[in-house]
């Protein structure tokens, strides 16, 4: 019995999730009873993949005692970077070498690609660890930066044209589990299968690595780490390298979802993407957080989103709702810290 509280106590947010999710599930079965479809299911965990994997990297570096808010914008340049490769710069440079190797070409455009992400987030990284620059501001800049690159690589138009091939993977359901619920399984996304890749690294990164570990204790005290032998800078670093990642993993898996690069694409996803992981009960102020949390955090956005457009709120309310979800989150937090007796 003793066992069963200490475990109640230690995992008290994670069960105070999880009966949020029932919950929301719960009401939102009983407006449309199409929700727990495989059909619905399966469509929803295909447009959760961005939010997710873009959520695990906030949670990283949120622990780690800072902030990225230009990772929507980073999934936007990503995908503009990935089109200009595949497109536009074979249609302007039109050449017998590229016509022979359409394959290099998409190795070519998802390389890039995935570079963007990571290098406008550890120059972020640079200005805020070199010049003391709070993380809130140097990417906020950044933010505005990557926004104003993605219109100029786009020239503010779609960019059709994306291979087929990387098309049909973004759309593709490989994976069937049965449902004893229903006549049919529920069919996986092969992009929802490489955000469960991606979160099961995450985790045991986390969790079973020192690096985790070093993330952890530079959140939460920064000058005891350093006194500790840590190289405090360097984990900085690494973790604003792995939330610009996580957005370029997310921006090169919109494109192949959706098929096209859209120039607005990822704006306004920091939003939703800070109210999750504080949602998932990581602290803003650093040092505590999990990725399970994260996972819960997301899964409950998406909900509250389908809620509100099954009960045909005005869009333009939704996002006072997500803002006001933010508000209770943090004030719950708050006050359960208090009432622990952890420090804030």
């Amino acid at each position: 019995m003793n066992s069963v509280i200490a475990f109640g106590r230690r995992n008290l947010n994670i069960i105070q999730l999880v009966l949020v999710v029932l919950i929301l599930s719960a009401t939102i079965y009983s407006m449309n009873p199409r929700f727990l479809s495989p059909v619905n299911l399966s469509n929803l965990l295909g447009q959760m993949v961005t939010l997710l994997i873009v959520s695990l990297g906030m949670t990283i570096v949120i622990i780690n005692g800072e902030f990225d808010i230009s990772v929507g914008s980073m999934v936007g340049l990503t995908g503009a970077v990935m089109g200009w490769f595949m497109v536009a710069m074979p249609a302007a440079y039109t050449t017998p070498f590229w016509e022979a190797h359409p394959v290099l070409l998409m190795v070519l455009g998802i390389s890039a690609a995935l570079l963007v992400g990571p290098m406008l987030a550890v120059l972020s990284g640079l200005l805020v660890t070199q010049f003391l620059i709070p993380s809130f501001i140097v990417t906020l800049g950044m933010l505005m930066i990557a926004r104003s690159l993605t219109l100029v690589v786009t020239g503010g138009q779609p960019i059709a044209g994306i291979p087929e091939s990387l098309k049909a993977f973004g759309v593709s359901r490989p994976i069937e589990i049965p449902l004893p619920i229903a006549d049919v399984g529920l069919r996986l996304p092969s992009i929802f299968l490489v955000a469960v890749l991606v979160y099961v690294i995450g985790w045991f990164v986390m969790n079973r690595m020192a690096f985790g570990r070093k993330v952890y204790s530079v959140g939460a005290n920064p000058t005891v780490a350093r006194l500790a032998g840590i190289n405090t800078t360097k984990v900085k670093l690494q973790c604003f390298a792995i939330v610009g990642f996580c957005a370029s993993i997310a921006g090169v898996l919109n494109v192949m979802r959706i098929g096209a690069v859209s120039p607005n694409s990822g704006q306004g996803l920091e939003f939703e993407v800070i109210a999750a992981v504080v949602i998932g009960g990581t602290s803003l102020s650093g040092g505590r957080g999990t990725v399970l949390g994260t996972v819960l955090g997301v899964i409950i956005i998406v909900l509250i989103r389908n809620f509100l457009n099954l009960a045909r709120i005005d869009i333009f309310w939704q996002d006072f709702a997500t803002g006001a979800i933010i508000m209770t989150a943090v004030i719950l937090n708050a006050l359960q810290r208090r009432v622990s007796g952890a420090p804030a």
